[in-house]
């Protein structure tokens, strides 16, 4: 790098340091541009001009500063935080890019589903009536591979295909899916769906299918689970080979969608019950909506992630199982989502 950058970028951060107080992070000063650096390698960043890398830079220290302030007390804390792809970006730019999830008014879930009951799931249940102590589709084998969806707020067409990918992976007919709204500490909404496909085959589905095809949902501005699956009721879902992903929303490639791999036949409201869920999640993955406004959600490593939440709902992910950490003594969801222990999050 060129001398004249690296001190108009110490330049430019010192002055902001001043600002905002003094210097307080482990790792000291003049060694934190080579990890940017080698951050920006790794993520294939390549900034327009020395003043956007600049601005970068300064975004990217207020995180690092964060991350070895949160891990250095993580004796006392159930998760860790860490860099990622997300770390040069704002709040602000974080949520218009990525979080393209709206949930449904819950006025309308009751026209828009039938009522969940207990008889949906009890393919779930064993001989004593009672669901498994814990679950995970993806030990199964039974889960999608981890998908980047890109600078394209189409969080809620990944959580709705994820969920369908596993359902067409299960052998024999499914009666039970779900569609969960998770809010604050275990606030939880959801909805259920019924299919009739021919299970047993693990295959990638199209979510650009929804982002160009589903026209009552927002392609990458914004969208809800409830219109995608509407949308599958109609037309299915095809598959990601025959309809790839491309990140932009385009117009609606009618032939790739002539021979739908599975067609929902309706869905259902769960209740706002943790144990309604987890009977739920017991038959098959389903689909929620959370919030990720805080840094800590953004910049999650590792663990159990015990908050801080909101009542914002704003993400769409799929849980895809629950469990209990015996080292932490916690209880937990496992849910879909592209970053974190690689491609998952308990939270």
């Amino acid at each position: 790098m060129a001398l004249w950058l690296e001190w108009q970028i110490k330049v430019y951060v010192l002055m902001v340091s001043l600002c905002v107080g003094a210097w307080t992070s482990a790792t000291p000063p003049n060694s934190t541009l080579a990890v940017f650096e080698r951050w920006m390698a790794r993520h294939g960043r390549i900034y327009m001009d020395n003043l956007e890398k600049a601005k970068r830079y300064e975004i990217f220290l207020k995180k690092l500063r964060f991350i070895e302030d949160f891990n250095s007390k993580a004796a006392n804390r159930s998760y860790t935080v860490g860099l990622n792809q997300f770390s040069d970006l704002t709040t602000e730019e974080f949520r218009a890019r990525y979080n393209g999830f709206r949930p449904t008014p819950r006025s309308s879930n009751s026209s828009a589903a039938t009522t969940f009951n207990n008889q949906n799931v009890t393919q779930a249940k064993d001989s004593t009536n009672s669901i498994p102590d814990s679950i995970s589709w993806v030990d199964k084998g039974l889960v999608g591979s981890i998908k980047q969806q890109g600078s394209c707020g189409s969080c809620w067409a990944f959580s709705t295909v994820a969920t369908m990918e596993t359902l067409l992976a299960i052998k024999g007919d499914i009666n039970t899916a779900g569609v969960p709204k998770v809010g604050t500490k275990g606030h939880l909404s959801a909805k259920k769906v019924r299919t009739s496909i021919k299970g047993g085959r693990l295959v990638d589905l199209s979510e650009q299918q929804l982002i160009d095809c589903n026209t009552d949902n927002n392609g990458c501005v914004s969208g809800t689970e409830t219109k995608a699956f509407r949308y599958m009721e109609r037309a299915g879902i095809t598959s990601e080979e025959k309809y790839p992903y491309k990140g932009v929303k385009g117009e609606c490639n009618g032939r790739a969608t002539l021979v739908p791999e599975a067609t929902i036949q309706g869905f259902y409201a769960i209740p706002v019950s943790e144990h309604s869920i987890e009977m739920a999640v017991a038959a098959q993955p389903v689909t929620a909506g959370v919030d990720s406004n805080s840094v800590q959600f953004r910049n999650y490593r590792g663990g159990i992630f015990t908050g801080p939440c909101g009542q914002d709902l704003d993400h769409s992910v799929a849980i895809v199982g629950y469990g209990r950490s015996n080292s932490e003594g916690l209880d937990y969801w496992l849910i879909k989502n592209p970053w974190g222990e690689k491609g998952y999050m308990r939270i």
